[in-house]
C-alpha cells in the first residue's frame, strides 16, 4: 500500500534495551517480560520437552528458569534465560520445530532487506511473486516445507499491509485482493479454506504472524486477525503501526510497537494456555 514502505521490526517496543542484540541476526527474540503466542510456542515446546512450567502466554520467572535450563543441556550457550539466534538454532536442532517465512519478493527493496535478514539467521523462505491466487499458491509450499507430524512452530508473512490486509504477491501497491494475491476482511471467505490448512502443520502451540504494517489496526485489524485465528485454530498477531523492514536482526524478526493478538473462539491468553497445555499432554515427552 502507498505509504507504507515497512514491513516487520522490533519485539513488543523492547529491543532498545538490547543495543548488542540489534546488530545479530535473530530469528527470534522472546524474554522474560513479554506475552502473547510467542511465549505461547515457546512453553508449548519447552513442556512437550519435560519442563514443568505451565502454559499462560506470559514470560516470567518460570519460564526464563526452563529456558536457562535448556540452555545448560543443549551445550554451547549462554544461560540468560532469553531466546535468542543461538537459543532457537538449538531448539530446532534439539526438537525439531521449525519456522517457516513466507516473503512477498514483487518489492525488491523489501525482498533484499528481508531475505538477507532470514538467510543470515539460516532461514531458507518461501518467495512469492507477483501472481493471481496468490494465497493458494503460498499455502501449497507451506504445507509442502512443512510435511507431517505437526513441528511447524509458526508461519510468517511478510509484506506490505495495512488495517484488516496484508499482500502475499502483489508487492508495494497491493495488487488486486480481488484476484486474492494478499488477505483482507474483505475476501476472507474465499481464502478461509486456505487457513483452515495450517490447523493440519502447525504444532498444538504453534502460531500465524502477519507481519506487515498496520495489520491488526482497528476493526478491520481485529476481524481479520479473529478470521485467520478461527481458520487455522491457532493464534495469529500483528502489528498494529508501522513496521520498520531494516536489516537489522531484530527488526526483521519482530513486531515495531504494540502487538494485537487474537486466539480462536475469543479465547484469554490464559484460556488458550490451559487449552494447549491439555492439547499437548499425550506428546511424548524427551527429558
Amino acid at each position: 500500500m502507498a505509504g507504507h514502505r515497512a514491513v516487520c521490526s522490533r519485539d513488543h517496543s523492547r529491543t532498545d534495551r538490547v543495543p548488542l542484540l540489534a546488530r545479530e541476526a535473530i530469528m527470534l527474540l522472546i524474554r522474560r517480560g513479554d506475552r502473547g503466542p510467542r511465549v505461547v510456542m515457546i512453553q508449548g515446546i519447552l513442556r512437550a520437552q519435560g519442563a514443568h512450567i505451565d502454559i499462560d502466554g506470559a514470560y516470567g520467572p518460570n519460564t526464563a528458569a526452563a529456558v536457562s535450563a535448556f540452555q545448560q543441556r543443549a551445550g554451547g550457550l549462554l544461560a540468560d534465560g532469553t531466546i535468542g539466534l543461538d537459543t532457537w538454532r538449538a531448539i530446532e536442532r534439539v526438537t525439531g520445530y521449525r519456522i517457516i517465512n513466507v516473503v512477498d519478493a514483487e518489492d525488491s527493496a523489501q525482498r533484499q532487506r528481508v531475505c538477507s535478514g532470514l538467510t543470515r539467521a539460516g532461514g531458507n523462505p518461501i518467495i512469492m511473486y507477483g501472481m493471481s491466487n496468490a494465497v493458494a499458491a503460498a499455502m501449497d509450499e507451506v504445507v509442502a516445507r512443512a510435511g507431517a507430524g505437526g513441528m511447524t512452530a509458526m508461519v510468517r508473512f511478510y509484506s506490505h499491509g495495512g488495517p484488516g490486509m496484508q499482500n502475499v504477491a502483489s508487492g508495494h501497491d497491493g495488487g488486486n485482493m480481488g484476484h486474492l494475491s494478499g488477505v483482507s476482511v474483505q475476501h476472507f471467505p474465499a481464502m478461509r479454506a486456505q487457513f483452515e490448512r495450517l490447523n493440519d502443520i502447525l504444532a498444538p502451540f504453534g502460531c500465524v504472524d502477519m507481519m506487515g504494517c498496520s495489520v491488526g489496526d482497528g476493526a478491520q485489524g481485529d476481524a481479520l486477525l479473529n478470521g485467520i485465528s478461527d481458520a487455522a485454530n491457532r493464534p495469529a498477531e500483528a502489528g498494529i503501526q508501522v513496521q520498520y523492514s531494516q536489516d537489522e536482526g531484530h527488526k526483521v524478526f519482530n513486531f515495531e510497537g504494540p502487538v494485537k493478538a487474537s486466539y480462536p473462539g475469543r479465547r484469554s491468553r490464559q484460556a488458550w494456555g490451559r487449552h494447549v497445555q491439555g492439547w499437548i499432554g499425550p506428546l511424548r515427552r524427551t527429558g
